[in-house]
């Protein structure tokens, strides 16, 4: 009854806001719509996207002129499609430089929700070349940025709880040594996109602060000095930075965006080469330096990097030696949280030393690019893993290499693009794909790829359906179709098999993806779309069995109803509804449901934006949880598991201070109405509420 109550109320507000009059798209959303829909693929709250939002927040602020920009920097926008960057390409080779914005929404495969996407990052400007840099220009046109941000769970945590000497004596893990505080400042400054440095720290909730394990202050610090289009120097990266090449399988350090989700073109992704590192992901990062050189239509990149890293040792003695034989030194596994909060983990801090050193040629013209990547990875010690029968084949040791070859061509209506890599050990990863325009209304992708099972990359991202590159073989079809002026229909489903073992898996096994979205842009300010996915894994059974688990099928549907609307100028809504359900043999169906209420509203006589949701959820079982994007302060990201029973509500705050200095107040609060205690271990809250609040300051000049 409750569910129909709500669906009820959805159709209202959906019918109140449709019977409003006509009002100007607000495109202030462009970065978290773009954000929500990779964070959704993903499916995992702690991933940061801060790399993606921050090339769309320079293009905010110094727009890419049209009729400058190449390929490259197209995509780097991360809103159109290799088709729509070649079309656009195809327009001003053959019209000449664009006169007016307005031109766009007349390009062949372009439309005017296209040109809207895009309208706030870009420009025209008649300029003949690439606007010159001149010490004037820096002094005066570039952009100094600080960020302060502070956040802290209200509630009372265990890892918190005073405890005598006594008891630490006894378990020194048994609470966590710093402040449940956590801390971030930063200082950046920008010429465009082609000049950066700035300096990054952080302390996670539970480290200490100046005192005990980190005399120096924060627990993190990074730092870049980056250099892009000067002479033949094409990107010059110092300090902290990214490397990422072709279609990531052979080296890519950071997360890659090709993840299936609403864009169902997207399979392929193009590396950018060199980009400065802002995040605070403690791992996914380079330090040191690389270069990228341009001869003409050749690129020649070279990079190095050397950092320490956390992880477990078997046998670990204090030095500094890079004496790579040193069979004293044995590491069982990696720790990736960047968490420093009680004496095993600081024990795991910079406990090992990885080195990264390689290099990338790419030959690139408006119709083809073809690129050779070479990677070595080097650590002060060998990989011991206790492996499983599903990990045999995965990389122990202390030294691989990668070397791998990507390309890209244009014939006619095909674009063809993919990667193939091969690990020092022989193993094999492939990925090859063609997107076809079939004709302006109607846009085809074909994905093919095959990791082995004993690929062992350097540092490797790819499209697939399992986290790591190995182990899979699939084809993946997917369709954009505009049949009507304000419709369009996205929709792929991706068959694949895992020749080997997996986790939780003892047998080879197969599955299905399939994925449709129908959207439907009413008007300008008015979008609603129905979502419907229905995924197939096998997976062990849960029941107890006699010898090897036989596998069962493991089905995962979700259903969506979504709708957002600009009701004024100052007010923006957005509703959703969301059902899903998971499967698991003959075990009962598992079933959630999450409802949603969004208003954001920027106040007219003071400079104030509001952004606020109510939220109610009833999910059986953590295995039936439901994510959702969430606002959140500026370069920060939240998107929650919804799980078990209750609500859960924030408001964000923005207040303009003066023209160059703003402040966010975030508060957030989760309500249980299944429980009386929340999280587990170190994290556990005695009570049914976890309450979060963030402050950050934030001042330009």
């Amino acid at each position: 009854m409750r569910h129909l109550v709500l669906t009820s109320t959805f159709l209202v507000i959906v019918g109140f806001v449709f019977a409003q009059p006509d009002q100007k798209v607000d495109r202030g959303n462009v970065i978290e719509q773009r954000i929500e829909q990779l964070a959704e693929a993903a499916e995992d709250e702690n991933l940061d996207y801060t790399t993606l939002f921050e090339q769309l927040a320079i293009y905010l602020d110094f727009p890419l002129n049209l009729n400058t920009a190449t390929v490259d920097e197209l995509y780097g926008l991360g809103l159109l499609s290799n088709d729509q960057i070649l079309q656009f390409v195809d327009y001003r080779e053959k019209y000449g430089q664009l006169f007016s914005l307005t031109e766009l929404a007349f390009i062949e495969g372009w439309n005017q929700a296209t040109a809207e996407l895009i309208l706030p990052f870009v420009r025209v400007s008649l300029d003949e070349q690439k606007d010159k840099i001149t010490f004037y220009k820096i002094k005066n046109y570039g952009k100094h940025e600080v960020v302060l941000r502070w956040q802290r769970i209200l509630e009372d945590q265990a890892g918190y709880a005073d405890l005598s000497q006594e008891q630490l004596e006894e378990n020194p893990n048994a609470r966590y040594l710093g402040s449940p505080d956590k801390v971030f400042a930063r200082y950046r400054y920008r010429f465009g996109d082609r000049i950066s440095f700035g300096m990054t720290a952080e302390k996670d909730n539970g480290e200490e602060f100046g005192q005990g394990s980190q005399p120096n202050g924060f627990d993190f610090y990074s730092g870049h000095v980056y250099l892009k289009d000067f002479g033949m120097i094409k990107q010059l990266a110092i300090g902290d930075y990214q490397a990422q090449f072709g279609q990531g399988l052979t080296f890519w350090s950071g997360l890659g965006f090709n993840r299936k989700s609403s864009f169902t073109l997207s399979t392929a992704q193009d590396g950018r080469g060199l980009t400065p590192y802002t995040s605070i992901n403690e791992n996914l990062f380079l330090r040191g330096g690389g270069v990228t050189i341009n001869q003409g239509k050749f690129d020649f990149t070279a990079f190095y990097s050397g950092k320490r890293i956390d992880g477990n040792l078997a046998d670990f003695e204090t030095n500094d030696s890079l004496d790579f034989s040193d069979p004293e030194v044995l590491i069982s596994s990696f720790q990736e949280t960047g968490f420093h909060r009680t004496a095993n983990e600081i024990e795991d801090k910079d406990a090992i030393f990885q080195e990264h050193f390689g290099g990338h040629v790419r030959f690139a013209t408006t119709n083809m690019r073809l690129g050779v990547t070479a990677a070595h990875m080097r650590l002060n010690g060998a990989i011991n893993r206790n492996t499983d029968f599903y990990s045999q084949f995965r990389f122990n040791g202390s030294e691989n290499t990668a070397i791998g070859a990507n390309y890209f061509f244009r014939l006619s209506k095909f674009r063809i693009f993919g990667e193939t890599a091969r690990s020092e050990n022989g193993g094999i990863a492939t990925i090859n794909g063609v997107n076809i325009e079939m004709n302006p209304r109607l846009l085809v992708n074909i994905t093919q790829r095959h990791y082995d099972r004993n690929f062992q990359g350097v540092a490797s991202v790819g499209f697939g359906e399992g986290t790591l590159i190995e182990n899979e073989s699939g084809i993946y079809f997917g369709v954009e179709f505009r049949p009507f002026k304000r419709w369009k229909l996205n929709a792929y489903i991706d068959q694949f098999r895992f020749p080997w073992l997996r986790f939780q898996t003892d047998a080879p096994s197969s599955g299905y993806d399939f994925f449709g979205q129908l959207e439907y842009q009413a008007t300008s300010r008015t979008n609603i779309y129905f979502r419907y996915r229905d995924r197939l894994r096998q997976v062990n059974t849960r029941q107890d069995v006699e010898g090897v688990d036989f596998l069962v099928d493991n089905p995962r549907r979700n259903l969506r109803l979504n709708f957002s609307h600009s009701a004024t100028r100052q007010i923006r809504l957005r509703s959703r509804i969301e059902l899903t359900e998971f499967g698991r043999g003959s075990e009962p169906i598992s079933r959630g449901f999450m409802a949603y209420q969004d208003v954001i509203w920027s106040l007219k006589k003071v400079p104030i934006k509001i952004a606020a949701r109510y939220a109610l959820f009833d999910t059986d079982n953590f295995d039936s949880r439901i994510y959702a994007y969430e606002n959140d302060v500026l370069y920060f990201f939240s998107i929650p598991a919804y799980s078990g029973r209750g609500t859960r509500a924030y408001i964000l705050l923005k207040y303009d201070l003066g023209r160059n200095t703003d402040i966010w107040l975030r508060w957030a609060q989760t309500y249980f109405t299944d429980r009386q205690t929340v999280g587990s271990g170190l994290e556990e809250i005695d009570g049914n509420t976890r309450t979060e609040v963030k402050i950050q300051l934030r001042h330009r000049f």
